[in-house]
């Protein structure tokens, strides 16, 4: 008879907490030098991402590429920016080595400067449960132009394949 794996002191979750499901919303693609990124908010049903806070995103990662902290060259990808409370995220996501994504991940809390993600115990925090669905979504629209002719329509059509909805 096998010893009954005891997991009480894994994956504990405070009981007071209540999953809820995030709105996935895709916004106009963003074009910056040597880059092409589909667009996509994260939220709360009944709480949109401000349009000053989307301006904010966008300019912010448009500074980065202008001032060589993120550097381009050729990509196709897509950025995920998620509401979280008094935290927004811009996760900027490049598919590069053919099959491999390229994660840039920053944090604006209250209105404030948008900074990378630093590490936390050795580990650096990539996405969250919601943050996943659009990345799962883009792995399979990444999979399917990476089995076409990878011609102009292919690409094309990598860029109007969207998520959205419930996650």
């Amino acid at each position: 008879m096998p010893d009954t794996l005891d997991l009480s002191a894994l994956g504990n979750i405070d009981p007071a907490w209540t999953h809820l499901r995030k709105q996935v919303t895709p916004a106009a693609e963003l074009a910056l030098p040597g880059a092409r990124l589909k667009w996509y908010h994260v939220h709360r049903p009944d709480q949109p991402i401000p349009a000053a806070d989307h301006a904010r995103a966008r300019e912010f990662l448009t500074a980065e590429v202008a001032a060589g902290r993120v550097v381009t060259r050729g990509d196709l990808g897509f950025v995920v920016l998620h509401s979280s409370g008094e935290v927004l995220f811009v996760l900027l996501c490049l598919w590069r080595g053919v099959n491999e994504m390229w994660q840039a991940g920053y944090a604006s809390t209250g209105g404030g400067p948008f900074t990378p993600v630093q590490q936390a115990d050795g580990l650096t925090p990539t996405q969250c449960v919601w943050e996943l669905g659009p990345t799962t979504h883009e792995r399979v629209a990444w999979s399917h132009y990476l089995e076409s002719a990878r011609d102009q329509d292919a690409k094309l059509a990598y860029l109007a394949d969207r998520l959205t909805g419930l996650v």
